[in-house]
């Protein structure tokens, strides 16, 4: 996220230069595409609930057959693991992506009267069926998989809850909170599935 920023800002430096600036932006794009990636993989957040034993080790973070190293010297593997891995913060990471695209929208507008479309192919995605169109349907493949797939696992957390209480090791407290993490993840859910069109 750090080198983005750095690239955000490299372009609003870029002036009279709107050419080099769309190759910056098509830079830009892979990066959002990793975070993509890491915003679908990143859906549960096991050491938040106990579900796993998990051991701090330094800095590094020991979870059940996993050895997770930190990924960055400024930021343990905890925060990493429970945080950054987390539905919420990939969320927000879907929203900081649909800006930047918002942005390279706007910035293909003002090069299309300077640039020739041979160039503008060169840099790619473009075209107005990509940007307007595709973008969104991407984005929305990607948040609805959040939701839904969280959605599963709070439903799969409860279900077990509910046999655990049955059984006499958690206590309805327990429950109860399991219960509250299902609604909530149904109900966003159901909200990004009737507000979801896909463009066409």
């Amino acid at each position: 996220m750090r080198q983005i920023k750095k690239r955000l800002s490299r372009i609003k430096n870029l002036g009279g230069k709107p050419f080099l600036a769309l190759r910056s932006h098509g830079v830009m794009l892979i990066a959002i595409a990793v975070l993509i990636v890491f915003s679908v993989i990143s859906l549960k957040s096991p050491l938040l609930s106990g579900e796993l034993s998990a051991e701090i080790l330094g800095e590094t973070l020991v979870i059940d057959d996993l050895t997770l190293p930190p990924t960055h010297p400024d930021e343990p593997a905890e925060y990493t693991y429970t945080e950054r891995f987390s539905p919420e913060n990939a969320l927000d990471n879907i929203s900081q992506i649909q800006n930047a695209l918002s942005s390279f929208q706007k910035l293909t507008i003002k090069a299309e009267s300077i640039l020739e479309q041979k160039e503008l192919d060169e840099v790619g995605n473009t075209l107005w069926e990509i940007q307007y169109l595709a973008f969104p349907n991407w984005i929305g493949g990607v948040q609805g998989t959040i939701e839904k797939q969280n959605y599963l696992i709070k439903k799969l957390e409860l279900e077990l809850a509910q046999k655990q209480y049955h059984d006499g090791e958690v206590e309805q407290t327990i429950l109860a909170s399991k219960a509250a993490d299902y609604e909530l993840a149904k109900q966003n859910f159901l909200e990004f599935w009737t507000s979801f069109t896909m463009s066409d």
